[in-house]
């Protein structure tokens, strides 16, 4: 796997906003993402070159949760306003199939997808998690699952079960039918307080192996303010709540785990960010302890997504120099700004990458 399964950086895209995510079409022929501008954009990958189409619109600020469905051309998405709407994205002008203006009471953070298509959870900043129809968005569900802002969700792929992540990274598991607390794991490692500020390390939640392991990713934080934290993963077995690994991506001042996937040949995919600016890519066989590949070219990395080719992936990062805070300016003075260049990666053996 180490030598067949080594990254090298072909070719990258310049962007004008930054991205939170990015996700390939299920044919490969488009990419996805959203971030910071409300809109959902589009890459064409069908031709050598890459090259962005009309954007999905009609979202107001921040774009952080989305799901593909498994199997057909929709994507859904929601917003910091609490909108939640599905897309059909393929056609060159792209059409909303249904929309819930207020599906949440603002930012909904996190999304999950069973892996039939049908049924969505979503959660947010009003502390409740919410389970959808995906045909037409009707609610089948409604829990109170915190008195917290929720940061990650995840849905059981029987459908039956939805696992939520708060601030303090308290995990716990739902029953979706009767909407009662069925099962707790502990995660509060990744929660850190430092005189006035409580930081959440939680990232993401995903059940794996049918649902027999839960796999919680993030940091254990270990400084308020900077970013600064162990880039950790945790495995929990599901029928135990037991925590059954810890996998570090790094040290104290590494940063959290933004993003993960999983490639088909069952390695890990992450990509990390922290302060000053330094994002990571790492490929991890989990039953390893040390990542066999780390790529450390490239500022902040929010997302990674893989072609379905298994081969090619792309990387949402940030440009470098950046500061975010107006320090940072060209010879005229002007404010570089924060914006989310593409990478494009493909994998092969160890002699390839050289």
């Amino acid at each position: 796997m180490n030598e067949m399964h080594q990254p090298t950086e072909i070719k990258s895209i310049d962007t004008h906003r930054q991205l939170c995510w990015v996700r390939f079409s299920h044919d490969g022929q488009q990419l996805l993402g959203g971030g910071y501008d409300a809109l959902i954009r589009r890459w064409d990958f069908s031709g050598e070159t890459p090259t962005e189409i009309a954007p999905i619109e009609g979202f107001h600020g921040w774009l952080e949760a989305f799901a593909l469905h498994p199997e057909k051309p929709l994507l859904y998405a929601a917003d910091s306003w609490g909108r939640l709407a599905c897309c059909a994205y393929s056609a060159k002008e792209p059409e909303v199939i249904w929309q819930l203006p207020e599906a949440h009471d603002g930012w909904i953070r996190t999304m999950s997808i069973t892996p039939d298509g049908r049924r969505l959870v979503t959660a947010g900043n009003d502390r409740t998690i919410r389970v959808f129809d995906t045909a037409d968005g009707q609610l089948l569900q409604e829990i109170v699952a915190s008195e917290h802002d929720l940061f990650a969700v995840a849905i059981h792929p029987n459908g039956k079960l939805v696992v939520g992540g708060d601030l303090f990274c308290q995990l716990k598991v739902w029953d979706v039918d009767t909407g009662q607390c069925v099962q707790e794991f502990d995660a509060t490692k990744m929660h850190f307080y430092d005189r006035d500020q409580d930081v959440c390390g939680l990232r993401l939640l995903e059940f794996r192996d049918d649902g027999k392991t839960l796999l919680a990713a993030g940091a254990e934080p270990t400084q308020a303010g900077r970013g600064h934290g162990i880039p950790v993963l945790y495995f929990f077995n599901c029928e135990t709540g037991e925590l059954i690994r810890r996998l570090e991506q790094g040290d104290a001042n590494d940063g959290f785990i933004d993003d993960l996937v999983t490639h088909p040949d069952g390695f890990l995919m992450t990509v990390t960010t922290g302060q000053p600016g330094k994002g990571k890519l790492l490929l991890h066989d989990p039953e390893e302890d040390e990542p066999f590949a780390v790529y450390t070219k490239m500022s902040n990395t929010h997302s990674i997504a893989l072609h379905p080719d298994g081969k090619q992936f792309v990387v949402a990062a940030t440009n470098r120099r950046s500061q975010g805070n107006g320090a940072v300016t060209d010879e005229d003075g002007n404010y570089l700004g924060n914006h989310s260049p593409l990478h494009i990666f493909e994998l092969g053996n160890a002699e390839d990458s050289k």
